[in-house]
């Protein structure tokens, strides 16, 4: 039996219905389906029960913090679902100084309650942190959560040991095709903290990403590493799994 390839972190609610209908049923791929906002988390909730190989994930992503305006309300409503076992992570939250430097101090206490909240359940967290890998950890490690993927990882190569240390995985994304700083964490990461991700549909650098690059970035790891593509698989698949038991 071939090791099912994985798609650590995709906005399956963003394809089309036809996308979703041929991607949904592939018995040779897992998806942790991740959201940005309410709505979208009640269709990734959709999504996770029609969807055998969908894990659902729910989660406000910091780009659309700043536009919530009664945000004690929207995280009561988040506090509900992420306790209900139709929810299978937490995600795509975190921090990000990079693109949303002006709303950070708004983030901040949002990314605390949905990592206090993945410290509760015992739920994967599946975290953007775009110009604040080292406040992210420092979060985590006051928090003491436990199950974590830092998704599309390109931050500064020194935290690698620290991030393996936890027993947290980092996304290693379809974007390395055209990203170097992708291709250098693939380099220096060892395999045992990677998960393939995809981040479709997004577009970056001319790409549409999507399921259908991660063999491509199977390929590069194989390549990278000396090592059979088979293996490549057979060990993401068991970093995946892992975030799922106990």
């Amino acid at each position: 039996m071939v090791t099912p390839i994985i798609d650590g972190h995709i906005h399956l609610h963003e394809f089309s219905d036809d996308e979703i209908r041929e991607i949904c049923w592939r018995k040779d791929l897992l998806l942790l389906a991740v959201s940005d906002d309410l709505a979208s988390s009640r269709k990734t909730l959709e999504l996770g029960q029609r969807c055998l190989n969908v894990f659902p994930a729910v989660g406000l992503h910091p780009w659309e913090v700043g536009d919530i305006e009664d945000v004690s309300s929207v995280l009561s409503e988040f506090a509900e679902m992420i306790r209900g076992s139709s929810t299978r992570a937490v995600g795509e939250v975190g921090l990000d100084k990079k693109f949303v430097p002006q709303t950070y101090e708004k983030q901040v206490p949002v990314f605390r309650f949905f990592a206090s909240l993945a410290a509760e359940t015992g739920k994967p967290l599946s975290i953007h942190a775009a110009g604040a890998w080292r406040e992210v950890l420092e979060v985590l490690d006051e928090l003491s959560v436990k199950k974590v993927v830092i998704h599309w990882f390109t931050g500064p190569l020194d935290l690698l040991e620290e991030i393996a240390s936890r027993g947290y995985y980092i996304g290693v994304n379809a974007a390395l095709k055209v990203q170097k700083k992708m291709r250098e964490v693939v380099k220096a990461a060892p395999l045992e903290i990677m998960i393939t991700e995809s981040d479709g549909p997004y577009n970056y650098r001319g790409l549409r990403l999507g399921p259908h690059m991660i063999p491509e970035v199977i390929e590069f790891i194989a390549g990278t590493k000396g090592i059979d593509e088979e293996e490549v698989r057979r060990v993401i698949h068991r970093n995946f799994v892992s975030l799922f038991t106990s």
